[in-house]
């Protein structure tokens, strides 16, 4: 029962002060977090396809100048300790401000993981991210098996999802070896079992808020990934980076679909620094520049997006239908 979880952080807490963290660098060691396993690969095969919800967080930064991460905690608290029972935790990158500070890892479990609790965690990197702090502060991509790309790519499925974790801070470069790996990885059993497909990744496919650089980042990730994400069926796009919560219209390539169908993309801001606007673009079902969060729910042949803000009411919703 969700009263238990409290007792259980604090006991989980006092074994991982008294246990070694194997987790690479002494870098790694400074930021005590949620350790528990969750599973590199799982059958889904006869699952049945009860209710599984995942709560999604982005740009999870403290306030600028405070170094305060207690605002994302209560933020989490909201999301974790609702109704719905929550089985995952992805987050967007830029979990914290500056990835290579010890420090700021430790700040941010210290408030977090007794929130988080005992829930398997997975994260892709942001621009913000260290790579070699990032890789022991989360279930995914700490257990993610070797060889499943260079950088940050990796996959896993839970509740009948599969779960692509793209790092987008090197997609810009369309590297062909990245380019193949997400082919591949789309073209595998665990991808073409599961009921639905969702790609995490920093930066958006499309920018709601217009700059030069995203801009070109963005339009190279179209020519070069998109177009495996629309062939192999790839449901929705979780992203970040601009501080903003905006939900596009399904999209073809470079513009809406026009027949309703194809990939949709939201991007959630979660942390302590100024939100940003969206531009007047064509794409946009929905945006609002408050601090928010997601809760995802697979269940059966529905895939449901609720969009929650710092007060815990929701603003915005949408189902995808098998």
């Amino acid at each position: 029962m969700r009263f238990l979880r409290i007792p259980l952080a604090i006991l989980l807490s006092a074994l991982f002060l008294l246990l070694p963290c194997a987790c690479g660098s002494a870098g790694d060691q400074a930021a005590v977090g949620v350790r528990t396993e969750a599973p590199v690969s799982y059958s889904i095969e006869g699952e049945a396809k009860s209710a599984f919800t995942f709560a999604y967080f982005s740009d999870t930064q403290a306030e600028p100048g405070t170094g305060d991460y207690q605002p994302f905690a209560s933020l989490a608290s909201q999301a974790l300790y609702g109704e719905q029972r929550i089985s995952l935790a992805v987050f967007g990158g830029d979990t914290v401000d500056d990835g290579g500070d010890a420090g700021e890892w430790a700040a941010f479990w210290e408030v977090a993981a007794p929130v988080l609790n005992d829930l398997p965690t997975a994260a892709v990197a942001g621009n913000h991210d260290n790579y070699a702090l990032l890789a022991g502060q989360f279930s995914y991509p700490r257990q993610a098996p070797a060889g499943q790309g260079d950088g940050f790519f990796s996959s896993f499925n839970m509740g009948r999802i599969h779960f692509l974790l793209l790092d987008s801070n090197i997609m810009g470069a369309a590297r062909q070896a990245d380019v193949d790996w997400l082919r591949d990885d789309l073209q595998g059993p665990a991808a073409r079992q599961a009921d639905w497909r969702i790609a995490v990744m920093h930066h958006p496919m499309w920018p709601p808020v217009l700059n030069p650089k995203d801009g070109a980042r963005a339009a190279t990730m179209r020519e070069h990934f998109l177009p495996l994400m629309e062939e192999y069926g790839v449901d929705l796009i979780l992203c970040g980076h601009q501080h903003v919560y905006d939900r596009s219209l399904p999209m073809r390539g470079d513009a809406p679909s026009p027949d309703g169908k194809g990939v949709v993309q939201i991007m959630a801001a979660s942390g302590g620094k100024d939100s940003y606007t969206a531009d007047d673009v064509d794409f946009t079902a929905a945006s609002a520049n408050a601090p928010n969060y997601l809760l995802v729910t697979a269940e059966g042949d529905t895939l449901t997006v609720a969009a929650y803000d710092g007060g815990g009411q929701r603003f915005d919703s949408f189902t995808i239908l098998r």
